[in-house]
């Protein structure tokens, strides 16, 4: 019903992780849960009770909590790793490589605070060159939910079918609901939210910022410039299909709250880059530079990427 997916949405990130691993608990007594030190906040209360035993925790040695997590993992349990994205991908990635990857361990990796949400902190704890990380190992399923409905469905259906995956968790101020009916679209297929046909752009996002991208849609279409917008949740593997089906547009704007190095964007431009008669792709992401503490919106406006910052630069690509 929209009314439980709208309280989702309405929850810190955080606690619809603990709803949702509570409620695998319930019926996949195989789950565990390995944390490095953050566990207790994340609302894991629930799952413990049903399963004490599928909760374990490293302390704060994030390299062994892949291990352990691999190890399980390894053994037949359908194992899930949270941890602040920053240390669950650049800190670990040795042991990342050599276990999700070449070992193909099935393990859910879940990268909290991506982005700049963490941007309080400083530079140390902002998650943007995460998804480079992670999509550069043979193997392993990168996906950023565009909010807390998508993000319990990804969780479930990676527990239900367990793989080497990176999911990253980035939430702010502005972010809109977008699977207030339901998110139905399996891993590795893009959804489209706003249909346009004959447009001139498509407005490709990843991750919460996909809310703004719908706004700068309705804000372009405005000025008479109409644009299809498509949320791709899954960055790896990338459903170059629909990437194939926008050969008419004559821009291709991708958006994001990583890097614009080596991200979603990079992702895109890497496929086009091999057709014939492919559109010009503008990455629109966080600037390839370490960005001093502040508070997550204000890095937000700076980098461009609230709706109307996105508006202006798709205006002034063409």
């Amino acid at each position: 019903m929209p009314g439980s997916e709208l309280r989702l949405c309405g929850l810190d990130a955080k606690e619809v992780f603990g709803e949702t691993m509570a409620s695998v608990a319930e019926r996949d007594p195989l789950l565990s849960v390995v944390v490095s030190d953050y566990g207790r906040r994340l609302n894991l209360e629930r799952m413990r009770q049903t399963l004490p035993e599928a909760f374990v925790q490293c302390g704060i040695a994030e390299q062994s909590q892949v291990e352990v997590a691999s190890a399980l993992a390894n053994e037949g349990f359908h194992v899930v790793a949270p941890s602040y994205a920053t240390f669950i991908t650049s800190r670990v990635l040795d042991q990342v490589r050599v276990m999700l990857g070449m070992m193909n361990s099935p393990v859910t990796l879940v990268g909290l605070s991506a982005g700049c949400e963490a941007g309080t902190l400083g530079a140390s704890h902002m998650a943007l060159e995460d998804i480079a990380c992670m999509r550069t190992i043979p193997g392993v399923t990168v996906v950023c939910p565009a909010d807390n409905v998508e993000l319990a469905a990804v969780l479930e259906e990676l527990a239900a079918s367990p793989r080497p995956a990176y999911v990253r968790i980035s939430q702010y101020e502005s972010g809109m609901c977008i699977h207030a009916h339901g998110a139905s679209t399996p891993i590795g297929k893009a959804e489209v939210l706003r249909e346009a046909p004959g447009a001139r752009v498509a407005l490709l996002a990843t991750g919460p910022l996909t809310g703004e991208a719908l706004r700068a849609a309705t804000l372009l279409a405005h000025e008479g410039i109409e644009s299809c917008v498509l949320e791709f949740a899954t960055v790896k593997p990338l459903d170059t299909a629909a990437l194939d089906g926008l050969a008419g547009c004559e821009l291709v704007a991708t958006v994001e709250d990583h890097s614009v190095q080596g991200g979603f964007g990079s992702a895109v431009a890497e496929h086009l880059a091999g057709q014939a008669h492919a559109p010009r792709v503008l990455r629109l992401g966080m600037p390839d530079e370490y960005l001093e503490a502040d508070l997550p919106m204000r890095l937000l406006e700076r980098a461009g990427l609230t709706s109307e910052g996105i508006a202006s630069s798709i205006r002034s690509c063409l």
